[in-house]
Order: structure tokens, then C-alpha cells, then sequence
């Protein structure tokens, strides 16, 4: 079979030249719609339930609307991983499934759950609402909205109302994430007093309202030939709308309006939030990509619209990127590229220089673009997106193996022969036909022990699974190339050299049959040479620190700042703009953008204590203050802990940042998770291990997720004295509602925008005795204080409650500096056993990027064995004789050595990809 193909190709050798163009021309095509993005996406299939609870502490919260809910969800077919936030306000649930699960089914699956339970939720609450279809690479552009000419609250407006639902319709694009600024809002502030002259009630007023604002129809009616659709809107469109409705209307008397106990105004909503871009307050939006997107295709389709849309904003609003994902991709493209092209430039000039012929070498390089347009059409076919694992772990030496082995036979064969061209085809055909064999054989022994990689799963199958097969259908390529192109190519593109090889090459090999001889003669001691050189690696690798994956440059960071639970707004922005003039001093930072608390589109639960601060780099070259990642890491963290007072940060990257986090529910490298009953018992053991774990050398931040130190003001009804009063439970809630994010009424329409109206009170202070103060309506129409149908007590509660599994947790973050992953864990995993005693019903576990490690090596323990019982199976049908197999065998050892001893050279922990890498050396 092999022996006919090569005959056809130097038979139809024109037909090779034709075939090779065609293959070019369709992998010139498959690279221009191939997807692409920077690194794989590793993050689990997963959906997100955001439940809205105004009013609720997290401890209310958890009870009331996440434990309903996660009794609901729990069982969902596919799940393998329940996990939640319970917050004030809100609850954020995350349900992992099972990998290879369709993202729309099981959005499905737990939406009909959700349709059961969202009825039986406490009244206020919900409904629960998926969060955006997105993934750890979904945030690939975000961009300020800025005005020296605008308030925050116009800028905000602008970019719900004009740019984000231009946005939306740009393919690709499942949402915008708005942040910042000010939520413009109509409020209608009543006056007690007025309403009190008027023997009116909060209550009176908001019926009033909302009865101001209904809608009718009444069907059709007809005029002549021609129906006429008749209905009836009372829309409020502006504040005079809402000034003029009537309260009540009493025969013999004028009418109470609005106007008369209440004054309406344009204000804004009660912020979660803020934003401020290089020290001054900003407006954002994050643009998040659907699951399975081309992020190159995406991102410049909102480059375009954004240009669009910057010619209908006003005169002075201005939209600034401030972080763009094809910034990245293109300098891992560039590095791709460029590492591939060098490689091909490396084995061009090596081949010229020791075969001694610039047509061979140019014929056997020809083949790498061949090999390569086959990968891509396969990369298409699999459905591989292009980046740096897929196509930045090719390797060209084992593209070339084949056609260099073709081609060293012939310049064998008929260096220094004269052959007349008419006999060239049937010499050439003579001498490929013996070693053909052998060459299928080796390449595809090679793209065999790929074939193992894709029983990875998890993590470590969505990285390192593309890899494998691009570069199986690479070798597949280098197969076609040297069985079906390459003889025909060279017997019309190769004569025959007037040498065998070039004379230093001959004279190379002289002295090294002459140092052969010896060495065969001594035999023993080169075994026992080489089997102390295989324990020396074995004792570097165990010495060796190991790591999941390398450290990727984004060439962006995330200073990530936890500050107290109790932290107010305004105290949390003005150290922003203090974060942001340190992080100014480092000549490395071209600009920072600070986001604290939690935006509309609650993607990321946190509160005020939690800030994010997004800073774009200067090149690497242009770097003063460090050289690498870890250094420039370790100063800003040590200059924003020491000049903002109350602030913890931790450095990190925004992929890495977001990745981890949808990964283990953290963003740091390490997490040690506690599971309890009790918050007090975890916080208690939790700041035992954090003592611990700060003594281990390589420890960089420790962070223990607070349980206490939120303040709260909490009502206590007394229900004797308020039915002594007359007051109902509705009544009093909603007096205390009005007092500060105000009762829900209605919508304002102007034009197509859509604006929430709220009634309140004026505000007042927020301490227990100014809410003591607060007057509750009476069923009579009087007014009682507060303070004598309730208790308003001061108290501390937990800022979050996090649950894993349907568990209480209280985790410790780590993030690692100079150190390998693997050792850390051991020797942390020992001294927090040694150290720590836990009651029963508590147990301890680290999670985060160790648990992939420990998942892929379990993996890689059978896949390794596998993939070299698959050489030793090949090598053996190839040679027909299991000692020729073995003695060719010993190669692998060996290779594997030389792998670890390259490790060492170059400073590097052992990792999955290197594993990976000597599991392909084999």
C-alpha cells in the first residue's frame, strides 16, 4: 500500500505540486475563519441564579430564599457541584455540571426547577434570574464613558439608554455589564406633615400613585369602513404628570394632588456601587461574549460599533477602552507566530547546512505549511479554537522527521551519482519504497501517543485536549506530506548532489565511528552511565516543585482590596482614588480603573469591602521597578498596603482572576476550605490555619474571608404594642422602606427610555435613635414613633455566607509567590494537620488549582503507561522482533531525562504541559 503511494506521487508527480498548492490554499482559508483567542477556555459548564432580596441580612437571606433553592436545585441531572454566596440582598447560587453538558440544556433544566420554586419564595423576593451565558473568557472588552460637560448620573443614563442597546445587537455579544455613576430615578417625597393635615397615609399615597399610572383598553371601535383600536394610558412622562395626579377627590372640597403633600424630584437610586478611572469617578461597561464565540470576530464588531456609536453621543462624551482582549490575543498570536517561524527558519538553515543541498531543504521545510494547513481544516473539522496551547505546542521537529528521513535516503543512494532525469523518477521511486515503512511507522507512533491525551478530563482535558489533537492532525499532515507529496516533489524539484553529504559532515562522521567502537566495546559501563543519569533525574524530579500550568503574561493585572465589612460608600471611593495615585507612582501603570461593591447585572455578589482594580501595563521592555511578574506584584502590593490605611491586596490577572473564580468559586491560587455548622467555630479554625500557613515559605497573601463586621440596624416588631396602636405589619415595613431605598411604585416613560419612580420619606439619620424617631402611620390616621412598636437594635452580622455542597464553608485564600503549587500544598496540608484540631463535624480540604493538579496526575498515571505500551506495540509490529523493539525503547527513559535535566537548567517546575510534553517525547 505504501509502496503503490509512492509510485503514484512520483508517477503523478505534477499532480503533487497541484495537490500541495490545493492544501495550502484550503489551509489559507481555514486560518482566516478559524477561531481564536488567547488561551482555551477551562471553565466547567456552570449556570449562575441571581435572587434579588432587599431588605434581608445574608443570615436571613440564606435562610429563606438560598436554602429553598438550593433544596430545589439540588439533584439537577448532570450536576456535580452546588455552591452559594448569601449576601445582603441578594443570593448567588453556581451550579457545575457535568463537562461536555449542552450550556442551553441544562439553563433548561434548572429554569423549569426555578419556575417550581420561585412562587413559594417570601414575598419581596426574586425572581430568580440566570446570570449572562457567559464564561472565564467572556469579558473581552470594557470601556469608561467620560465628560468634562456631564454628570455621573447623564453618563450613566447615556449608557444604558444609547450605547448598551446598541451594543447588544452586535453578534456574540450576550451582555453589558454597567457599573458606576448614578441610576436615574423619579422620586415622589412626602411631606408627613402635609399628609397628616390632609388625613392622608404613606399608604393612601402610593395607591394613589400607582392608580395615576394605569393603562386600558377597551377593545375596538368602528367609523365607517375602518376600525379604530380605543384604549386609555395614564403613563406618567414627566415630573409634572406625577405632581398633578390626584390623591383625593371629596364632593364639596378641592382635590388633593400630589403636589400638595409631597415633593416629586429627579434623583437616583440607592447605589451598590462605584467607579473611578485613574482617580476620578467614571462610568463603565463590561462587554461579556456568548459561550462558543470567535473573541477575535466579536471584539473588532464592537470596535466598529463603538465608533458608530460615538458619532450619536453629545458633543464632549468621549468613550475610552480600558481593557481589550485582542490586545492579548494578537501578542499571543505575535509569540505563536513567531516562535513558529523561527522554528522553520531554525530546521530550514540546519537542513541546508548538514544535507548540503538548498532545493532538498527548502522541500522538506515546504512540508511544515502542509503539515500545518491540514491541522488547521482538522482544528475546524474537531471544532479547536486557535491559541497558544492548540497551536503554540507544535512541534516542527517531528513534522519534518519523516520527509528528512525520505530525503537523507535518496542523497544516500544517489549522492555523486549522475542520473539521467528520464531514469530520476524510477531510481528515486526505488530507494523512498524501502524506507517508507519505517517513516509511517515513526510519525505515526508519534501521533498515536497523542491519542491517549484526550481521555483527560475536566480542567486539564479542556487545556490540554485541543493540543493533542491539533497537533495528531498536524502529524496526520507530515504522514500525507512524506508518503504522498514528497517523492514527487523531489524527483522534479531534487537532482541528485554532486556528494553524499557536504565533507565536514563526512569527516563528523568518521570521528564518530571511531568513538563508537569503544563504546560498544564498552558497553557495561555506558549502561551504567546512563541508568545513574536516569536515577539523577529521578532524584531532580522528585526535588522539583511542581505547578498546574506556567503562569501566563496577560500583560494586564487585578489588584484585588478587601477592606471591613462596615467600610461606607464615600470612605470606600476616596481610598480608590488613593489606590489609584499609588498604583500612578509605578512607571509600569498607563492606566487603572477602580470598580467597588457589585454592579446591576450582580455577576460578581461582592460588597463594598471588595474592590477590583483593573491596571493596564506598559510593554515588559519599558519595565524599571521589576523584571518579572511576581516582583512588579510583590511592590505594588507592599506600596498599596503601606500608603492606603485598612486595605488587603492581592495581585492577580484578569483572566486568571476570572477563571479561578468560576473554576473553584476563588480567585486564588490556593484555597483551604472549611466545612461547619457554625461561623464562629470556622472563623475561629480558619485563623488558626491562616497563622500556619504564613509561616511556610512561598506564602504570598493570606486571606480569611470575614464572619463578623457588617453593621446592622435591625427592627424587632413588638407585636402587642402594635396592635395596641392599630398598625399593621405592612404599614410599619413600609414606613422603614420609604425611610431610606424607598417603596416601589411605577415606571416613568420619556420616549423610549424607562425610569423607576419611588416613593419616600425624607431620609433620615442612620442610627437607632433617629429610626426610633421614625413615624408609622396608625390605623386611626395618627402617627406613632418607631420606637414604640419596635426595637431598633445595633448589632454585627456576617458580611456572606458561603455554602458548598449544601454545607456551610469558610475559606482561606492563598496566593503563592516564588514557590511551586505541589510542594506548598504538602508542606501547608502537614502543618495545618499537625497544628490544627477540629471538633466533629468539621473537616478541612484545599482546593483551587491543587485539585486540578491532583485530578490531571491521577489522569496522567494511566494515560503515560498507556501511550508507552502504544510505542512499544508499533514498535514491535514495525520490527517483527520484541528485542529490536525494546533496545529501541530504551530511547524513551533517556528522552525523559533529558526532558527533566532541561527542566532544571532553566529554573522551571515540573507542570502538567511538561508532562504532557515527555508523554509526546516518548
Amino acid at each position: 500500500m505504501l509502496s503503490r503511494l509512492v509510485e503514484l506521487s512520483v508517477r503523478m508527480r505534477w499532480m503533487s505540486v497541484v495537490l500541495a498548492l490545493v492544501i495550502l490554499a484550503g489551509g489559507v482559508y481555514a486560518a482566516l475563519r478559524l477561531p481564536i483567542d488567547a488561551i482555551p477556555d477551562i471553565s466547567p459548564v456552570q449556570v449562575g441564579v441571581l435572587t434579588p432580596a432587599p431588605g434581608m441580612s445574608a443570615e436571613e437571606v440564606e435562610r429563606t430564599v438560598t436554602f429553598p433553592l438550593e433544596n430545589a436545585l439540588n439533584g439537577v441531572p448532570g450536576m456535580t457541584e452546588l455552591r452559594s454566596v448569601s449576601r445582603g440582598d441578594i443570593s448567588a447560587i453556581t451550579i457545575v455540571f457535568e463537562d461536555g453538558s449542552s450550556a442551553w440544556h441544562v439553563r433548561q433544566l434548572v429554569l423549569e426547577r426555578l419556575f417550581q420554586i420561585g412562587p413559594t419564595l417570601p414575598e419581596g423576593v426574586g425572581p430568580p434570574e440566570l446570570a449572562p451565558l457567559s464564561n472565564g473568557l467572556g469579558e473581552i472588552y470594557q470601556f469608561v464613558v467620560r465628560s468634562d460637560h456631564h454628570s455621573a448620573r447623564q453618563l450613566r443614563t447615556l449608557l444604558d439608554w444609547e450605547i448598551i442597546p446598541r451594543m447588544r445587537e452586535v453578534p456574540g455579544v450576550i451582555e453589558i455589564n454597567a457599573m458606576g455613576g448614578r441610576l436615574r430615578q423619579f422620586q415622589v417625597i412626602a411631606r408627613p406633615d402635609s399628609l397628616r393635615a390632609h388625613g392622608l397615609s404613606i399608604g393612601d399615597l402610593a395607591d394613589a400613585l400607582r392608580g395615576a399610572a394605569d393603562a386600558a383598553s377597551g377593545g375596538y371601535v368602528q367609523r365607517g369602513d375602518e376600525s379604530y383600536t380605543l384604549r386609555a394610558t395614564g403613563r406618567f412622562r414627566d415630573i409634572d404628570d406625577i405632581a398633578e395626579a390626584v390623591v383625593r377627590a371629596t364632593q364639596g372640597a378641592p382635590p388633593v394632588l400630589v403636589r400638595d403633600v409631597a415633593d416629586v424630584v429627579v434623583g437616583h437610586a440607592l447605589p451598590f456601587g462605584v467607579v473611578s478611572h485613574d482617580g476620578h469617578d467614571a462610568v463603565t461597561g463590561t462587554v461579556m461574549m456568548l459561550v462558543g464565540s470567535n473573541s477575535r470576530e466579536v471584539v473588532e464588531a464592537v470596535k466598529l460599533r463603538m465608533d458608530e456609536i460615538a458619532g450619536v453621543l453629545p458633543p464632549g462624551v468621549e468613550i475610552v477602552p480600558v481593557y481589550d482582549r485582542a490586545n492579548f490575543v494578537a501578542a499571543t498570536l505575535r509569540t505563536v507566530a513567531r516562535n513558529l517561524a523561527e522554528g522553520a527558519l531554525v530546521v530550514g538553515l540546519v537542513l541546508m547546512v548538514v544535507l548540503g543541498t538548498v532545493r532538498g531543504a527548502v522541500v522538506v521545510v515546504a512540508g511544515i505549511p502542509v503539515s500545518m494547513s491540514i491541522a488547521l481544516g482538522g482544528m475546524h473539522l474537531f471544532g479547536v479554537t486557535g491559541d497558544l496551547m492548540s497551536l503554540g505546542a507544535i512541534d516542527f521537529g517531528f513534522l519534518v522527521d519523516g520527509p528528512i528521513v525520505v530525503l537523507e535516503a535518496v542523497l544516500a543512494v544517489h549522492g555523486g551519482r549522475a542520473i539521467a532525469r528520464s531514469d530520476r523518477a524510477a531510481a528515486y521511486a526505488e530507494t523512498i519504497t524501502t524506507v517508507v515503512r519505517p517513516v509511517f511507522f515513526s510519525v505515526a507512533i508519534i501521533m498515536l501517543v497523542y491519542l491517549p491525551l484526550l481521555g483527560l478530563a475536566g480542567v486539564e482535558g479542556k487545556m490540554f485536549r485541543p493540543m493533542a489533537i491539533t497537533m495528531a492532525c498536524a502529524l496526520f499532515g507530515a504522514l500525507v506530506y512524506a508518503t504522498l507529496l514528497l517523492p514527487g516533489l523531489l524527483v522534479t524539484l531534487v537532482p541528485p548532489p554532486k556528494r553524499e553529504h557536504p565533507r565536514w559532515v563526512e569527516l563528523m562522521n568518521a570521528g564518530y565511528r571511531r568513538a563508537l567502537v569503544p563504546m560498544i566495546r564498552r558497553r557495561g559501563r555506558v549502561m551504567a552511565i546512563a541508568v545513574l543519569g536516569l536515577a539523577a533525574a529521578g532524584v531532580l524530579v522528585m526535588g522539583r516543585g511542581a505547578d498546574f500550568v506556567p503562569r501566563i503574561d496577560e500583560g494586564d493585572l487585578v489588584v484585588t482590596i478587601r477592606r471591613s465589612p462596615s467600610i461606607a460608600l464615600d470612605r470606600a471611593e476616596a481610598l480608590d482614588h488613593q489606590v489609584q495615585h499609588t498604583l500612578a507612582q509605578f512607571p509600569e501603570t498607563l492606566t487603572s480603573l477602580a470598580m467597588t461593591g457589585r454592579a446591576e447585572v450582580a455577576t460578581d455578589p461582592v460588597g463594598l469591602d471588595n474592590t477590583d482594580v483593573l491596571v493596564h501595563l506598559a510593554p515588559r521592555e519599558e519595565w524599571t521597578t521589576a523584571s518579572d511578574l511576581d516582583g512588579l506584584s510583590v511592590r505594588i502590593k507592599d506600596a498599596v498596603e503601606s500608603s492606603v490605611p485598612g486595605t488587603f491586596a492581592s495581585v492577580s490577572q484578569p483572566i486568571e482572576d476570572r477563571t479561578n473564580e468560576l473554576i473553584s468559586g476563588s480567585r486564588a491560587d490556593v484555597q483551604i476550605m472549611l466545612f461547619g455548622p457554625d461561623l464562629e467555630q470556622l472563623a475561629l479554625a480558619a485563623g488558626t490555619i491562616a497563622d500556619i500557613v504564613r509561616g511556610i515559605d512561598g506564602t504570598g497573601d493570606v486571606r480569611v474571608e470575614r464572619t463578623t463586621g457588617l453593621p446592622e440596624l435591625t427592627v424587632r416588631p413588638n407585636r402587642s404594642q402594635m396592635a395596641r396602636h392599630g398598625v399593621r405589619m405592612s404599614d410599619l415595613m413600609a414606613a422603614i422602606e420609604a425611610a431610606r431605598v424607598g417603596i416601589p411604585i411605577t415606571h416613568v416613560f420619556e420616549g423610549e427610555r424607562r425610569f423607576e419612580l419611588r416613593l419616600r420619606v425624607p431620609p433620615t439619620s442612620p442610627t437607632p435613635e433617629a429610626l426610633e424617631r421614625l413615624a408609622v402611620e396608625t390605623g386611626n390616621g395618627g402617627l406613632v414613633p418607631l420606637g414604640e412598636l419596635a426595637d431598633v437594635i445595633a448589632d454585627e452580622g456576617p458580611p456572606q455566607i458561603r455554602r458548598q455542597d449544601r454545607s456551610r464553608t469558610l475559606r482561606v485564600d492563598v496566593n503563592l509567590r516564588g514557590r511551586d503549587l505541589v510542594s506548598w500544598v504538602g508542606e501547608a496540608r502537614r502543618a495545618v494537620d499537625d497544628g490544627l484540631e477540629l471538633p466533629t463535624g468539621y473537616d478541612v480540604a484545599f482546593g483551587g488549582q491543587f485539585e486540578n493538579f491532583q485530578r490531571a496526575s491521577a489522569r496522567l498515571a494511566v494515560i503515560v503507561p498507556g501511550a508507552l505500551v502504544i510505542v512499544l506495540v508499533m514498535l514491535t509490529a514495525m520490527f517483527g522482533d520484541l528485542r529490536f523493539a525494546l533496545s529501541v525503547f530504551t530511547l524513551v527513559p533517556l528522552a525523559a531525562a533529558g526532558g527533566v535535566i532541561g527542566l532544571v537548567v532553566r529554573g522551571l517546575p515540573f507542570s502538567i504541559p511538561a508532562a504532557v510534553g515527555l508523554v509526546a517525547l516518548a
